[in-house]
């Protein structure tokens, strides 16, 4: 065919396309790609075509063969980058937007979408330079829109505010997008005007009634405590998304736990069920799960389930390359990553092994990502480490470029998947060798964790299919403890509100751990020990859950008077009132796993059932290692049948405290340094594994 007829035939194919007639000019591209296989410019539109009707496989392979016979065209690039991004191509992604600025450095729609490529791969930093550069070329909403977004990644909300006020004034916004309220919303939030927020939200949802808005507003009235409000929000979230749709399944996970936090049991089961259905159904989607794993390990499941769920939700996260760089030659440099290196349950546990690890053998870093809280703890958690690096408010980029530079060998997290986790610092691998301890129990179920620190109890190695990471096992049990915890002045009974000559049972967890069913069994031994009551802990203003829980045991024939209630207080305040306690019952399936070490640390029994799960074991692991294995049940009959036998029998009681109060100091459970030699084995061994370029479980000997 001669080349005149040919570009003819374009001519007329490009004009229908630029009239929106798309049918007709693909049909008039295929007729031209017939008898002139190689025309690049038919081969670039006809694949323009077929990536917006979502066939971008198809698009790929034309619009690569269109650089094959002609890669000097920068548009083509362009388009290419954003077919490789729809295909989760990050990288190639990358290539192409990059190769199409090198041909045209002011081609201001490459720039803007390589931002939303720097946006996508969580790279705020070069999405605020790309955005920049768009907007150095033209006027564009996107742009902005894109420059917003790269400032909150970077955790500048004030800056980010004032983008999308030259946004909004330099465009007309249509009333029925919902996109940037939502972020106004969430940077208002971030600045602490909340109540802005909620004007914000509640305006726009006059006009269009928004799933995402409602899962936003029922945030804001939960971190509020307007528990009805937050409720309603989220039910009428769950009611206008789809089951499958990343807003259905926060708000399902979020209204779940609320209900869990507040013993809000009414409708709880099948919520419960309606989650390990999603779990199954939704856990391979490709672009992961917004169904919360944390939240799961205190429902009915399974490790099978838990570790899909886990899969699902670390498939959110941008994995980056491995850090391939050789191990240090001396000392091997442990970095630590939390957001609890203040007065919280990990920093309380760990800081005897910050402070007791050999350095000789080891260098230790903190990248603490939460709170200076100002506490004794908090100052002994910073002299505790070689270096501090207070983290707050940087981002996952910039934290994990430290790492590197620091050259970390094994980096260690502490938080797992649970609240302000710093996972995507994890994720982007910023050292050889990554680890995760103590925080969450259970798998990440993440290709970015190397190894996960257990013991035989709570992970034995039969079962070291439902966990993703290779299983490291420390001796006795995989909990370290501080050995120098504090304990106050206790109070009386009295002055605790307690009656004397009763037995009194407490469980000082967190309420989302305690079900309707742990409650029935212990209004079961109520019942059949007459003289005792049961002690919980709550903020002292609390009267709705307070009641609540009174109304649940009058509602099973236990006397309202007999739930006492105590107010939570600083650590060692705390730790004091387990000397005027009797027996901890412990919860499932989600064990006391720092309350249960508190109490035994003081002297009190602990009562616990063996569940199937990480989380439902540690409690077990605690006992077994401070020698009071009676205290282990098998099942929530026995459970009742041990705590109603002891309840009875007084001397008993008295018998296991006094072992305790005798034994317990002396056991592997709080030998610290006993504890942090294991771990600093396991490390040892990780880092041999990684110089011969293999991976196997480690079982550290006593």
């Amino acid at each position: 065919m001669a080349r005149n007829d040919a570009d003819g035939r374009f001519e007329r194919a490009f004009a229908l396309h630029r009239n929106g007639r798309l049918a007709e000019a693909r049909a008039q591209y295929d007729a031209l790609l017939a008898d002139v296989p190689r025309h690049a410019p038919a081969l670039h539109f006809s694949a323009v075509i077929l990536h917006g009707s979502q066939r971008s496989l198809e698009a790929l392979e034309r619009i690569e063969r269109s650089l094959s016979i002609d890669d000097r065209v920068s548009d083509v690039w362009n388009n290419a980058g954003l077919i490789y991004m729809a295909l989760g191509r990050g990288s190639d992604a990358a290539r192409a937007f990059d190769r199409a600025l090198r041909l045209e450095p002011t081609l201001a729609e490459a720039w803007l979408n390589r931002s939303s490529l720097d946006l996508a791969v969580n790279d705020g930093v070069a999405a605020e330079v790309s955005a920049r550069r768009a907007l150095s070329l033209v006027e564009s909403p996107h742009a902005w829109f894109n420059l917003a977004l790269a400032l909150d990644a970077q955790r500048r909300p004030v800056d980010a505010l004032a983008a999308l006020d030259r946004l909004e004034a330099g465009s007309a916004v249509d009333p029925a997008d919902v996109t940037l309220p939502r972020l106004r919303a969430q940077l208002l939030i971030a600045i602490g005007q909340a109540d802005e927020a909620c004007r914000v939200l509640d305006r726009t949802l006059l006009r269009v009634d928004d799933p995402m808005l409602r899962l936003e507003r029922a945030r804001l009235a939960d971190a509020v405590d307007d528990e009805r409000g937050a409720i309603d929000g989220y039910r009428a979230a769950l009611r206008g998304a789809a089951a499958a749709s990343p807003v259905h399944q926060a708000a399902l996970s979020e209204l779940l736990f609320l209900k869990k936090r507040r013993a809000s049991w009414d409708g709880l089961a099948e919520l419960q069920t309606e989650f390990r259905d999603g779990v199954v159904t939704h856990g391979s989607l490709p672009g992961g799960s917004a169904l919360t794993p944390f939240s799961f390990l205190s429902d009915p499941s399974t490790r099978e389930e838990q570790k899909i769920a886990a899969r699902a939700w670390s498939r959110r996260y941008f994995e980056g390359s491995p850090q391939e760089r050789p191990l240090s030659r001396g000392r091997l440099r442990i970095g630590y990553l939390s957001s609890d290196l203040h007065e919280h349950a990990t920093g309380v546990l760990a800081v005897g092994l910050f402070e007791q690890h050999d350095r000789e053998r080891f260098e230790i870093f903190a990248y603490s990502t939460g709170p200076d809280d100002a506490t004794p703890l908090r100052r002994r958690l910073i002299a505790s480490f070689d270096h501090f690096v207070d983290a707050r408010g940087w981002t996952d980029a910039r934290i994990a470029e430290i790492i590197r530079d620091d050259g970390i060998d094994i980096l260690v997290d502490l938080k797992g998947h649970t609240e302000r986790a710093a996972t995507e610092v994890m994720a982007r691998r910023p050292a050889p060798i990554a680890v995760s301890y103590l925080g969450y129990p259970g798998t990440m179920g993440a290709l970015f964790i190397d190894y996960l620190i257990g013991d035989a109890i709570v992970t034995p190695l039969s079962e070291s299919g439902d966990y993703d990471e290779t299983l490291v096992l420390l001796p006795h049990t995989y909990q370290v403890t501080d050995d120098r915890r504090a304990i106050a002045a206790s109070p009386t009974r009295a002055e605790l509100g307690l009656p004397d000559g009763v037995v009194v049972f407490c469980c000082f967890n967190n309420h989302y751990k305690i079900g309707s069913d742990v409650f029935d069994a212990w209004c079961d031994v109520l019942m059949q020990v007459p003289r005792s009551v049961l002690w919980l802990l709550t903020r002292s203003d609390d009267d709705l859950l307070r009641n609540r829980v009174r109304g649940e045991a009058a509602a099973r024939g236990i006397e309202p008077d007999r739930i006492v209630f105590g107010d939570t207080r600083p650590h060692a305040d705390y730790l004091a009132l387990y000397r005027r306690a009797d027996l901890f019952l412990d919860s499932w399936p989600y064990n006391a796993h720092t309350t249960a070490s508190d109490a035994l640390w003081v002297g009190c029994p602990v009562l616990t059932v063996r569940g199937p799960t990480f989380a439902g074991r540690v409690a077990a692991s605690l006992l077994a290692a401070v020698g009071m294995p009676e205290g282990i049940a098998a099942d929530r009959s026995a459970y009742v049948a041990i705590a109603t036998r002891w309840g009875n029998d007084s001397e008993q009681l008295d018998g296991l405290r006094k072992r305790l109060e005798r034994d317990a100091r002396t056991s592997p459970l709080f030998d610290t340094r006993a504890t942090t030699r294991a771990i600093e084995a396991a490390y040892l061994e990780m880092a041999t594994q990684k110089r011969e370029g293999r991976r196997a479980a480690i079982v550290v000997e006593d």
